[in-house]
């Protein structure tokens, strides 16, 4: 045997035992790490059994994952973002006793006769779960793509007086980013109040020198929960998917639409809010951005008041362009609204849980749209059962996914939900299907930020309305069914005949959805 050959295989042996060592070592680590994923899902126990199958799967890969996404029991943290929301509505129970508020302890009983979600009853959590009271008389337009809205944005934004509030998950470094960083940065000049808050993952791209100008002009620029690398817990996993903008207190803006190009053709839903509800979206910015700086926002600068809110919401509906968009049903006066937030700073979801509740409580139909749809043991069985029972249930999500895995995920849970009876349509024209709305019976919708999967329901600050209104409900159906037409409808029969490999695919990332 040659001198090379001897080397060759003395050079191999090392290599086979030095990964040998390496993957063990992994293993001892990733099997150390099993108790405290045990411990942290100990009340989801699909959860702590994905975690236990990534960590012995991919040892090194899933120790460093548990760390990065894993570990979402952050007390301290937890502890703050409470002291946050203590301070925030301390501070509003003195501006309520300077000014007209609506007082958040006063639920007003809504009964609509039909539906069982319509009484107030099936809608009430206590505040600090997330839900504000129903504020009637609000008005409300509809924009279904991000042209739209943007447009929309841009106007609101201009006629600012006092301050704007401008919150975004995403924030891309392109033309529609220059375009909402210049309009500000002007309106900053002109001595308008500017609060600017992204998120600092999906915000990353305009972190370096993106946002001078606007500072230099005197706005106010703050990034939530950035991540450190070094700190001792990392926390990548709690983003801020809300998207909300602020104009003077007194018009308000929320939905599912990010600042980008790629979002203008994409079909998204954002809506405007004029009337009392828009207090109740100021004080979930006000929440988040003291968080965020430190800063206390509740004044009576910010928190204007129900009469001037009115006041305001008058001269807005007298404007000689809504008549069109009344009639073609873009916009509904005299709606009851509520706004509902929540995150990992609960203990409950309160999202979740009035999804779930409209769910339950629908009589004759749900027409549900989401573009990641990764539901919970719970959330299926209420929609399967709601099928079962003779309600229309609808499910509607993209035919291509930004995130393929969550879409397998999201297929794999077909089968079971056709075979219950839930129709299921998969977009598939070339725009990218982003809008999350769920429409309850002939009344009630919901539509904001958060998607139909565990990452909002769970991880993700988030921000949506519940609002009751039987033309905005027709014209929310309606856009739905606009949509069906661009479909495919699954059928049972076909879908049980795809090929191996997609089922396999599609089980493995199921098995993971509590990770996604």
């Amino acid at each position: 045997m040659s001198l090379s050959l001897i080397s060759y295989l003395l050079d191999l042996t090392w290599e086979i035992n030095w990964w040998t060592v390496v993957w063990w070592g992994g293993m001892l680590v990733a099997l150390f790490h099993i108790p405290s994923v045990l411990l942290r899902r100990e009340t989801r126990p699909m959860a702590a059994l994905a975690w236990v199958l990534c960590l012995i799967a991919l040892p090194v890969l899933g120790v460093i994952l548990w760390w990065m996404i894993g570990r979402t029991r952050l007390e301290r943290r937890k502890r703050r973002w409470a002291r946050s929301k203590k301070v925030v509505t301390d501070s509003l129970a003195d501006v309520r006793q300077a000014i007209e508020l609506p007082d958040d302890s006063a639920h007003t009983r809504i009964n609509d006769g039909g539906s069982h979600f319509a009484s107030d009853d099936a809608l009430y959590l206590r505040q600090e779960e997330g839900v504000f009271p129903p504020t009637e008389g609000n008005r409300v337009e509809i924009f279904s793509s991000g042209q739209d809205a943007f447009n929309a944005f841009e106007r609101a934004i201009r006629e600012a007086t006092d301050h704007v509030h401008f919150q975004f998950y995403i924030w891309q470094r392109d033309d529609m980013g220059r375009r909402f960083r210049d309009l500000l940065t002007e309106k900053a000049k002109e001595g308008v109040e500017v609060r600017v808050l992204y998120d600092a993952v999906g915000g990353a791209p305009v972190k370096r020198g993106f946002m001078d100008p606007l500072i230099e002009a005197g706005a106010k620029v703050e990034s939530f929960l950035p991540v450190v690398l070094f700190e001792r817990q990392l926390r990548v996993n709690f983003r801020n998917h809300r998207k909300i903008i602020v104009v003077d207190g007194k018009t308000g803006f929320t939905g599912g639409v990010n600042i980008g190009d790629e979002y203008c053709d994409w079909l998204d839903l954002a809506f405007r809010l004029d009337g009392p509800v828009v207090l109740q979206l100021q004080e979930v910015f006000a929440e988040d951005w003291y968080f965020a700086t430190g800063e206390d926002l509740a004044s009576t600068r910010y928190f204007v008041g129900t009469e001037a809110v009115q006041k305001a919401l008058e001269e807005t509906s007298e404007r000689e362009d809504d008549a069109d968009d009344i009639e073609q049903g873009r916009v509904a006066e005299s709606v009851t609204a509520r706004i509902i937030a929540s995150g990992p700073d609960n203990p409950e979801s309160a999202i979740q849980n009035v999804f779930f509740m409209a769910i339950t409580g629908a009589s004759r139909r749900i027409y549900i749209t989401t573009p990641y749809f990764v539901p919970d043991q719970a959330m299926l069985m209420a929609i399967k059962t709601a099928a079962m029972r003779g309600v229309d249930v609808r499910l509607l999500t993209p035919g291509t996914s930004d995130i393929p895995i969550a879409q397998a995920a999201g297929r794999s849970y077909y089968a079971e939900l056709l075979a219950a009876g839930v129709r299921i349509y998969e977009y598939h024209e070339e725009r990218v299907l982003h809008a999350k709305s769920v429409v309850v019976d002939d009344v009630w919708s919901i539509i904001g930020s958060a998607n139909m999967d565990i990452r909002s329901f769970l991880l993700n600050f988030e921000a949506n309305a519940v609002l009751r209104d039987r033309e905005l409900n027709s014209t929310l159906a309606e856009l739905f069914e606009t949509h069906l037409e661009r479909s495919t409808e699954m059928r049972l029969q076909d879908f049980e005949k795809r090929p191996l490999k997609h089922r396999l695919v599609e089980s493995t990332a199921r098995l993971f959805s509590p990770l996604l």
